[in-house]
């Protein structure tokens, strides 16, 4: 869009949009502490622009944080729970191999930055709860057949730690395994949890 005088505007939607994108794309790249001077330079838009739509840094940060957990969600799919438990499994971790690649540069930085600012972290702890969720959903039949599932150090918290980003990770970049043999190590671990 364009004034008569053939100045640019933006829709302030879109704008906000913009940066966040370019927060997101620069969190991807290893810039965990990009400024406002090189987020506006990526998003194409004066630094002032920046504050008009965001009160400082870390709201951006929250932003972006926000937006990063609606792209990884989106491959949540509701797995049955009335489907074989292999083919439950599986789903699963087909799913958070996705989630996990889109998620690992972005929470990377999240988790470097995530001790300056409580309401990052508290993005964080919710996709931490909402993966948590989606477990339980997973192997509810288990689940409800062990009346210790739910306690502290039950069965849900070792699915929940088995499933884990930090075990991807931790397949993924210490011991440098490609996502087929990390899902196949992760598969491996939960299936002898769910074993009867």
């Amino acid at each position: 869009m364009a004034t008569r005088d053939g100045r640019r505007v933006r829709d302030p939607e879109y704008t906000r949009t913009v940066i966040v994108d370019a927060a997101l794309e620069l969190f991807t790249e290893g810039h965990y502490f990009p400024t406002a001077l090189e987020i506006a330079h990526r998003a194409e838009v004066a630094p002032r622009t920046l504050f008009v739509h965001f009160p400082d840094l870390e709201t951006l940060a929250v932003a972006a944080a926000r937006r990063q957990a609606a792209r990884w969600q989106a491959h949540g799919v509701r797995i049955p729970s009335e489907a074989p438990r292999e083919r439950r499994v599986d789903a699963l971790l087909a799913q958070r191999s996705k989630m996990y690649e889109i998620m690992t540069p972005v929470r990377r930085g999240g988790l470097v930055r995530e001790s300056e600012s409580a309401r990052l972290r508290t993005v964080m702890v919710a996709g931490d709860a909402w993966l948590r969720e989606n477990t339980a959903a997973a192997f509810a039949p288990e689940l409800a057949c062990r009346p210790d599932a739910r306690t502290r150090g039950g069965l849900l918290d070792a699915l929940e730690t088995a499933t884990s980003w930090a075990a991807w990770d931790h397949l993924r970049s210490r011991r440098a395994l490609g996502r087929t043999a990390t899902t196949r190590a992760i598969r491996r671990t939960v299936l002898a949890l769910l074993a009867d």
